[in-house]
């Protein structure tokens, strides 16, 4: 579990790229590179926002 926790990020990245990417290809009939890319790094960027918020300790209870 320390590989995943350590690359989560890059796994996430990684497996929306290619999820895109293959399904842009049965669609469209073209790879679409470009659009995927920006698709995986816009969910892996809200992603780290949201877990980032998530944890943050500022509305802790005491």
């Amino acid at each position: 579990m320390p590989f995943v926790k350590k690359y989560i990020y890059i796994i996430y990245f990684i497996t929306l790229f290619l999820f895109k990417t293959i399904l842009n290809y049965f669609r469209n009939g073209n790879w679409a590179l470009f659009d995927s890319f920006f698709y995986a790094l816009l969910f892996v960027l809200f992603y780290a926002f949201a877990t980032w918020a998530w944890d943050s300790k500022k509305y802790e209870k005491k």
